[in-house]
């Protein structure tokens, strides 16, 4: 079996990224989205969508290389070669881009790639997702719903009140105007832990920079300390992403003057190597590889192994589609230890549309492992066209 197309399939929206009024819900990126189809000569084909700059990423993807080793395009660098030897063509496209890529826009394409392998790994085998993976140790997860901040505690309060209806478990509120006026956040947050009350879990994103009269900052560590201070009253079950992605060393440091939160961090890192800082460096207690970015899941499975050698919890950063989702769920069910999943409830039209059939919280607040062959997921290719556009 060879790989015969790797193509870049992006679609165009007419959502903006953000918070809404009152209570209703946010939206993620719903202007643009990109997904990745990998089809082989045996008739599979694999998908996955991709958490970046839709744009350029389907360049990347599609468009040529250059003669040299570290210059090569995606797709040329691709096709041809055994769909089966993921980890071979892991390695090869890491090395082909090396001089343009090994982060950023090139290593979430690549994850992408990763990720319809492993999809048609398993469909060759006529397997679910989670066998190939290293098998299934649960057939369903708790989610926590995950969310924006509102702009007033009233607003964020009714907003928390209604995930507890649906039934989440926990909720994860950030960004938004979080971190700009302490008094206003500590309110915010006084409401959302009133609303979900002491049976649910609340986990806080921070982010780690802010805007602040039209224009992004990164906080001051005395910033972080006042806020980190804040968030400490609402016992939280993670504080997020809220130091410097290049800097993980300050996780450390704020765990020497909170050692009673615990911190998460991941979805701005690709590669093992990003995350063995995390762990050795920051000290994180819980890893969050968004397998659309950190190298797809063949860096997550090894995430998982040195997670398990050092005790820390992984939690994937999925807030895209139901395909992510996916992706996800089945990692987390080959986890020797797995207690969430998160559940992006800021769909965009573009994020609810790609799937035919969402995925759904049951009553227990949890969401089950999809069984079917490969991903369990079908893309929606009526939708698809509707919102593709060429590159």
């Amino acid at each position: 079996m060879r790989i015969t197309e790797v193509s870049p399939v992006l679609l165009r929206g007419d959502e903006s990224y953000g918070p809404r009024s009152g209570a209703a819900e946010a939206v993620d990126q719903g202007d643009w989205l990109l997904l990745v189809r990998v089809r082989t000569d045996a008739g599979l084909e694999g998908w996955s969508d991709v958490e970046t700059l839709g744009p350029v990423a389907a360049r990347v993807l599609s468009g040529p290389g250059m003669g040299a080793l570290g210059f090569r395009g995606i797709a040329e660098e691709t096709v041809g070669k055994d769909p089966l030897d993921i980890e071979g063509i892991w390695t090869d496209l890491y090395l082909a881009t090396a001089y343009y890529g090994r982060r950023g826009v090139v290593m979430h394409c690549m994850s992408a790639v990763d990720n319809c392998l492993w999809s048609i790994r398993a469909q060759a085998a006529g397997v679910p997702l989670s066998e190939v993976l290293g098998g299934r140790r649960r057939d369903r997860l708790p989610a926590y719903a995950s969310t924006l901040f509102r702009a007033t505690p009233d607003e964020n309060q009714a907003a928390a009140a209604g995930y507890a209806r649906m039934g989440f478990r926990a909720v994860k509120f950030g960004w938004g105007g979080f971190g700009i006026d302490p008094g206003l956040d500590r309110e915010n947050l006084a409401a959302i832990r009133e609303a979900l009350g002491p049976e649910r879990e609340l986990m806080v994103d921070p982010g780690w920079y802010v805007h602040d009269g039209g224009r992004p900052r990164v906080r001051t560590y005395a910033q972080t300390r006042a806020m980190l201070e804040i968030v400490a009253d609402v016992v939280p079950y993670w504080v997020e992403d809220f130091v410097h992605p290049e800097c993980p060393a300050d996780y450390h440091q704020a765990k020497l003057e909170f050692p009673t939160l615990r911190f998460a961090a991941g979805e701005q890192q690709a590669t093992i190597w990003d995350f063995r800082r995390l762990i050795h460096e920051g000290g994180v207690d819980v890893l969050q590889p968004d397998l659309s970015r950190c190298g797809g899941l063949t860096v997550a499975k090894a995430v998982a192994a040195e997670a398990e050698r050092a005790g820390r919890e992984i939690v994937t950063h999925s807030w895209l589609t139901d395909l992510l989702h996916a992706y996800s769920l089945a990692y987390l069910a080959t986890l020797h230890d797995a207690h969430w999943v998160e559940f992006n409830v800021a769909q965009s039209a573009l994020s609810r549309g790609v799937v035919t059939t969402r995925l759904s919280l049951a009553a227990d607040g949890t969401v089950a492992i999809p069984d079917g062959i490969g991903l369990g997921m079908a893309v929606d290719q009526e939708f698809i066209r509707s919102c593709q556009v060429v590159v």
